[in-house]
């Protein structure tokens, strides 16, 4: 009877220790279990409208909340967020405050190519990228039609601000035809690309001088003398002023890159390498929707570029 008696108090101090093990492991699970819903990752709003971002906090369970004050960002459109905190990707839990820092808006803006383009089409293309035309020249061509523009200053490509002046020379057709040769325009080409033309109406270069300038490629005509559209007399002499990069390897300098990501149909991973005296290396990588526009302060070492990636995918060069 005894021994009966102990075995069934054996059993229940048993069956009571394994209720309590049982209870708090379930508890713990509980807890883990609770507290992992609690938690999520912050997603990146940087870019977007201040209505879309607040829209995707909340659905992730966050609280935002729009800062008074605004940054000036020349590559995020003005009221679309700029900076948030907690960083893109941090671990928080639900509820957390996420505070949203809106753009003023950008005031730079593109240069449009208006190579081969009439004045009247120049005029259009320029209002609508807020810029304004400059002077205008007229010089003898023999490549380019009567009436269309030659070349422009600034470039085609480079960034500039509202109400800029864009100054242009314009053809004033081939000088052939009016029975005497003048200087062709020759800027901006190579000096072996110079000397073939002016070969080919019977000149030849008689002094080139060369210039550092680490941001065109080597041998690109700067400047000429006579300059484009005067007269050449058979004892012209001719000079070209051509860039040369620095011989030293050492040289710093600070670079801005400015990039607008391709227009497409969803966002993209984008990354920026600059490639230099040092090597490569990654300055810039982020997923970001189409037309988004980057720009952004490197420092380099020697002659330099940039080289654009979609998605792992070189699709572009930029010399620095």
């Amino acid at each position: 009877m005894k021994i009966k008696l102990k075995s069934i108090l054996n059993f229940v101090l048993i069956a009571f220790a394994f209720g309590i093990f049982a209870a708090a492991g379930f508890d713990i699970a509980m807890r883990i279990l609770t507290r992992t819903k609690k938690i999520v990752l912050v997603p990146n709003v940087i870019g977007m409208n201040i209505i879309d971002a607040m829209d995707v906090l909340q659905e992730k369970g966050l609280y935002p909340v729009k800062e008074k004050q605004l940054i000036a960002d020349e590559t995020v459109p003005r009221g679309n967020v700029v900076k948030q905190n907690p960083l893109p990707g941090s671990v928080v839990k639900k509820g957390r405050v996420v505070k949203l820092t809106l753009s003023e808006g950008g005031t730079l803006v593109y240069v449009p190519d208006l190579k081969d383009k009439t004045i009247q089409e120049a005029e259009i293309l320029l209002t609508r990228s807020n810029l304004k035309l400059g002077n205008v020249s007229e010089i003898f061509n023999d490549e380019v039609k009567e009436g269309r523009i030659i070349s422009q200053n600034p470039q085609s490509g480079t960034i500039a601000r509202p109400q800029t002046l864009i100054d242009v020379i314009v053809s004033k057709g081939p000088a052939s035809l009016m029975g005497f040769l003048v200087m062709p325009y020759l800027v901006g080409k190579s000096t072996m690309q110079a000397q073939e033309i002016l070969k080919s109406i019977g000149f030849e270069v008689s002094e080139i001088e060369y210039i550092i300038n680490d941001n065109l490629k080597e041998g690109t005509i700067m400047k000429q003398q006579p300059p484009p559209g005067e007269i050449l007399s058979e004892d012209v002499r001719i000079k070209f002023f051509a860039s040369k990069h620095s011989e030293k390897e050492t040289v710093r300098g600070k670079k801005f890159i400015y990039w607008e990501v391709p227009q497409d149909i969803k966002e993209r991973t984008v990354k920026i390498v600059v490639k230099d005296a040092t090597g490569m290396r990654k300055v810039y990588e982020n997923i970001e929707p189409p037309g988004k526009k980057i720009s952004l302060e490197v420092e380099t070492i020697g002659t330099a570029e940039a080289i654009f990636y979609i998605d792992d995918v070189p699709v572009a060069r930029k010399k620095l």
